[in-house]
């Protein structure tokens, strides 16, 4: 089954092939597209858009081939952090799988600010007074009980073991699919393709090319999360083959980028496009003028605030394999090992939890920062990821059961695909800051001070317990 060494036991083997399915497609499309659909088409226009979409959903494609290659040479939790220590060992492994374990943390505290701005828009008249003010934005009563409250569930339902998780994540998953089909239909159906013109060009002028290319560089997190199938492959049931997880996660990945294109062809066909780019939700505003009364507007709503709920859901799992993960190689606390008597690592999902309130407590202001943080740490990240396929190959070693098609050169261009992206994520909060030192930068340095003193103080307290080791001086031995 694998070139890699056995999963150790303890993590119950429940999921099945649609599991992995509701897994991969529900930990990428969150709510994001509702407010980023009049982003696309100002900067793209709807042709601009699609194109970009598409070429970004085939380089995420190689990428997720390149990616089960590893799931099977590997079929453990941890996902890249496991794949880059098989390759070179605990310092990449470590900085690799930390700034992993930021991104999907940082994507947490998005999630918890994103539902309260749903829910206000859908209950105007929950606001409340306001609390503090941080990075130039007002924090309230009602969005921060509404993000803290959010947490808690989610953290309840993982906190009660895998089954209860996967149900929550293929319930959400599957009717959010149906709806979203439904709304899509009516407008593909009762809108004009009138409305679509200027299909390529418009708001942005001649420019749509320059905003094609911002779309297919932020594909990178837009179409992140089928990694969510390889975090949990140690959970897959025993009924299932590597084969149908890879078709799971890959078919997730395809359907993700339809759906996004999808929604771009029918909101705009439902109202002319230009005249979304200055309402505050496109695609409620789209949608709703399909109906007299604007109710499938208030559908959207909806069905992006459940759509959150299952990204959300499906990011704390794994976040908690991640750092599971890295507790099992000793870079974390062992104490996140352990499992509760539901199977699910509790203390990893309570650390996880807890670190994306801080995040929360940050507020709408820090929305910006935390998507460039995320971008930042997922592309280098998945970067690194390629390379490691590449030495893993040349090191030889037993023939995995599936290896990714076309070999070196699928691998070498979705490597080059994924550079381009990387250096966009890193180079744009440069450009906005105007010569300061960008905010997304100095966290990102606090957070690896603060990782490199976890990791330390991890091996420090094994070596005190270890009478006749050698003193703690470099975190890399294997």
């Amino acid at each position: 089954m694998s070139a890699g060494r056995e999963a150790p036991a303890g993590l119950r083997r429940v999921i099945t092939a649609g599991g992995f399915f509701a897994l991969s497609f529900g930990s990428i499309v969150g709510s994001g597209w509702v407010v980023l659909l009049g982003d696309w088409l100002n900067r793209a226009s709807p042709g601009g858009a699609v194109l970009a979409i598409l070429a970004g959903g085939s380089a995420m494609v190689l990428v997720g081939l390149c990616y089960a290659e590893l799931a099977v040479r590997y079929p453990r939790a941890g996902g890249e952090f496991v794949y880059i220590l098989e390759a070179w060992g605990r310092t990449p492994a470590f900085v690799t799988g930390w700034f992993l374990t930021l991104y999907l943390i940082a994507i947490c505290a998005f999630e918890g600010l994103a539902i309260a701005v749903l829910l206000q828009t859908l209950f105007p008249r929950i606001t409340a007074d306001v609390v503090y003010v941080t990075l130039g934005e007002a924090i309230t009563w009602d969005a921060l009980a509404i993000g803290l409250a959010g947490a808690a569930v989610i953290w309840g339902v993982n906190v009660a073991g895998t089954r209860v998780s996967l149900f929550l994540q293929r319930f959400i998953t599957y009717g959010f699919i149906a709806v979203m089909a439904f709304l899509i239909g009516a407008g593909l159906v009762r809108g004009s393709w009138q409305n679509l013109t200027p299909f390529f060009g418009g708001a942005a002028g001649s420019g749509w090319p320059a905003g094609a290319a911002w779309i297919f560089g932020t594909c990178a997190v837009l179409l992140y999360g089928f990694q969510a199938s390889i975090q949990a492959i140690e959970e897959r049931a025993p009924h299932v083959s590597m084969q149908n997880v890879v078709r799971a996660m890959i078919g997730g990945i395809i359907a993700a980028a339809i759906f996004y294109c999808a929604v771009v062809v029918a909101a705009g066909r439902a109202l002319p496009w230009a005249s979304l780019l200055d309402t505050r939700l496109p695609a409620a505003a789209a949608f709703g003028a399909l109906s007299p009364s604007g109710v499938l507007g208030t559908v959207v709503i909806v069905a992006a605030a459940a759509s959150l709920v299952k990204t959300w859901n499906g990011i704390v799992l794994m976040a908690a394999r991640l750092v599971l993960a890295q507790a099992r190689a000793g870079l974390l606390p062992r104490a996140f090992t352990g499992l509760n008597r539901a199977g699910a690592p509790a203390k990893a999902i309570a650390f996880v939890s807890l670190a994306s309130i801080a995040g929360m407590l940050l507020g709408r202001g820090a929305i910006i920062p935390i998507i460039n943080m995320a971008a930042m740490c997922v592309s280098a990240a998945t970067a690194i990821c390629l390379v490691a396929l590449l030495r893993l190959r040349r090191s030889g070693g037993t023939i995995p059961s599936f290896s990714t098609p076309g070999g070196t050169a699928t691998i070498s261009a979705a490597l080059l695909l994924m550079l381009g992206m990387s250096a966009s994520t890193f180079l744009e909060p440069l450009i906005n800051a105007r010569g300061s030192v960008p905010l997304e930068w100095i966290l990102v340095l606090i957070w690896l001070v603060v990782g490199l003193a976890f990791a330390r103080c991890t091996r420090a307290g094994r070596q005190a317990a270890a009478p006749g080791s050698t003193p703690c001086t470099d975190i890399s031995a294997r």
